[in-house]
C-alpha cells in the first residue's frame, strides 16, 4: 500500500494565545454581557474572525471551545483540503460557512459534548479515536456534513446539566449543614434555636424531596420535566443556606456574650486568712501618737 506525503502551508491562530491577547483587552470587564451574573441566560463569548486567506485554529480546527468563550473562523476558501480522508479521499470544507464546526464547539462548551469518534479507553484509561462511531448528520460527526443536533445529544445536553444542578445543590446544603454543626448549643440558645428548628427541616426535607423526584422522573427518560424542576431546586437551596446563615446570625450574638461571676469559695481556712490580713492592714496603717517637739 502507498502512502502518499504531501507537504501543504497554512496560517493558524494559536488558541491560547489569542485567548490572552482577548482577555487583555478587556482586562477591567468582563468578556460577558449585562447577563452574565444571571442564572437563567447564559452567554458565551463567541469570537469570529474574516480573513481573506484560508485561517484555521490551532492548525486544523475552524472553531475551537475554550473554558469562557468559543473562536471561530471565516475564509473565503469554498473548497479545502482537510487533514482528514475517508474512503482515501480528502474531506473538503466549506471555509465560508463554518457553522457546522461553530455548533461544535458550543456544545463542547455547553455541556462538555465531544466528537464522536472521541471515545474512553479502559485499557489505555485515556480517550482514544475510533471513527466506526463518527456517523450521523450532526455538528459532532466530522465525516458527515450535518449540522443538526440529534435527539441523543440533546439528551446528553440535559444529562450534564441535571447532574452539574444536583452536585451544586448537594454542596450547597452540605456546606449549609457544616456551619450548623459548627455553632455550640448552650442554655441561653437552645429557646432560640428551637423557635428555628421546624422551619430549617421543612427546607431541607423540601430540598431532599427535590433530589428524589428529580432522580425518579430523569429514571424515566423525561429530561425536559426534569429541567424544569432545576429552577425550583435551585431556589430552595439557595434558600435553605439563607436561612442557616440566619439563624447564625441570631444566635452569633448570644454566643459572644460571656457573663462574668465572681465565685469565692469558703472553707475553714477561710476566716483566719481574712483576720490576719485585716491584722496585718491595721498594724501598717494604724494611726500613731505625736511625738512632742522640745527645743
Amino acid at each position: 500500500m502507498e502512502h502518499i506525503y504531501r507537504k501543504t502551508v497554512s496560517s493558524y491562530l494559536d488558541s491560547s494565545i489569542l485567548r490572552h491577547q482577548l482577555r487583555r483587552l478587556n482586562e477591567h470587564q468582563s468578556l460577558k454581557g449585562s447577563h452574565a451574573h444571571s442564572r437563567s441566560t447564559l452567554e458565551i463569548p463567541i469570537f469570529w474572525f474574516i480573513h481573506g486567506d484560508p485561517l484555521l485554529v490551532d492548525k486544523h480546527y475552524q472553531a475551537k471551545a475554550l473554558s469562557d468563550m468559543v473562536i471561530v473562523v471565516r475564509s473565503e476558501e469554498s473548497s479545502w483540503e482537510s487533514n482528514l480522508q475517508c474512503n482515501g479521499e480528502s474531506l473538503l470544507w466549506d471555509l465560508r460557512r463554518p457553522i457546522k464546526a461553530a455548533l461544535a464547539a458550543t456544545s463542547e462548551h455547553l455541556a462538555g459534548l465531544l466528537p464522536l469518534h472521541l471515545v474512553y479507553s479502559q485499557a489505555h484509561e485515556m480517550a482514544i479515536e475510533d471513527w466506526i462511531w463518527s456517523v450521523g448528520c450532526n455538528p459532532l460527526s466530522i465525516t458527515s456534513p450535518g449540522w443538526h443536533i440529534s435527539r441523543f445529544q440533546s439528551d446528553t445536553i440535559a444529562r450534564s446539566y441535571i447532574i452539574t444542578s444536583l452536585e451544586e445543590s448537594i454542596q450547597l446544603v452540605n456546606s449549609a449543614v457544616r456551619i450548623l454543626t459548627k455553632q455550640h448549643t448552650s442554655d441561653q440558645t437552645y429557646k432560640l434555636f428551637r423557635s428555628q428548628e421546624r422551619e430549617l427541616v421543612n427546607k431541607y426535607n423540601y430540598v431532599v424531596s427535590l433530589w428524589r423526584r428529580i432522580a425518579s422522573v430523569t429514571g424515566e427518560l423525561r429530561y425536559v420535566d426534569a429541567m424544569r424542576l432545576l429552577y425550583t431546586l435551585e431556589d430552595a437551596s439557595n434558600g435553605f443556606f439563607h436561612y442557616v446563615n440566619e439563624t447564625k446570625a441570631l444566635l452569633h450574638p448570644i454566643n459572644c456574650t460571656n457573663e462574668r461571676r465572681v465565685q469565692v469559695e469558703f472553707d475553714m481556712t477561710t476566716i483566719p486568712a481574712f483576720l490576719i490580713v485585716l491584722g496585718i492592714l491595721w498594724l501598717v496603717l494604724r494611726p500613731r501618737r505625736a511625738k512632742p517637739k522640745i527645743n
